[in-house]
């Protein structure tokens, strides 16, 4: 038992160095496609790569992971949520609901045969003027 109480708080700890480690190299890949992007292949981008590199993943890794955390759930947290919020349920705006229960559907058909009722109903009078 006292074993596995021993082996256990390390293997956390290893897996947490594992995650950053892992962290931290996306995160210099990101630095790389945003500097090609911007400034392309030239000596003044593999120097901003080195430069930046070195600045944030070792200098101010505390500050600048956490921000790179955060960013990321946002990416793929809250724009899912607010795809899905305007596009998938349309409550943006723009084409009107479908159906939406059976009482929903039920009016729709009222007013349908209120419609067709009048529409019959002006036909009539104009055969017999």
């Amino acid at each position: 038992m006292f074993l596995l109480m021993l082996v256990l708080p390390l293997s956390i700890t290893e897996t947490v160095s594992d995650l950053m480690l892992a962290l931290k190299i996306f995160v210099l890949l990101s630095i790389i496609s945003f500097v090609w992007n911007h400034v392309g292949n030239t000596p003044l981008a593999i120097l901003l790569i080195i430069g930046l590199s070195w600045f944030i993943l070792f200098d101010y890794w505390a500050f600048f992971g956490g921000i790179y955390v955060l960013y990321m759930l946002l990416m793929f947290g809250i724009s899912g949520v607010l795809v899905d919020f305007f596009f998938v349920s349309q409550m943006g705006g723009g084409e009107p609901k479908p159906v939406d229960s059976a009482i929903d559907l039920a009016l729709r058909q009222q007013q349908l045969q209120r419609a067709r009722q009048m529409h019959a109903a002006g036909r009539t009078r104009r055969v017999m003027r």
